[in-house]
């Protein structure tokens, strides 16, 4: 499910930076120009992969349809839960999330849906 709206023909988006602290996640994308933050309060874990690794997502989690979606089955969550090894394969409240970008693409399994801003950065 796209969280955000799709691009633009002519729009491109990268993954420009990764902050984490252990409490929080930031994730900050860049479109045209713009920079935009998204905010994770104390994920579980994410990932960062080339687009390239990841095109079973493709075409439907891309930006021709948004560049942040909630995936709710067959993405990484679901992976990990066929894991023995996994403990919170069980947690129903874990969500994930993906974000887009032209060449790496970030999952995100968090407890919340993140917070969207206009970054500072």
């Amino acid at each position: 499910m796209a969280l955000e709206s799709p691009l633009d023909q002519d729009e491109s988006i990268e993954i420009i930076n990764i902050d984490f602290d252990i409490e929080t996640l930031v994730v900050t994308v860049q479109i045209d120009g713009q920079r935009i933050d998204l905010s994770f309060d104390s994920p579980a874990g994410f990932r960062v992969l080339d687009e390239g690794d990841l095109l079973e997502f493709w075409p439907s989690c891309s930006t021709n349809n948004g560049w942040l979606y909630k995936i709710s089955c067959s993405g990484w969550l679901d992976q990990e839960r066929n894991r023995k090894g996994f403990l919170s394969s069980s947690n129903s409240d874990l969500i994930e999330f993906f974000i887009v970008g032209c060449n790496y693409c970030v999952n995100v399994l968090a407890w919340e849906a993140p917070s969207v801003y206009e970054s500072i950065r």
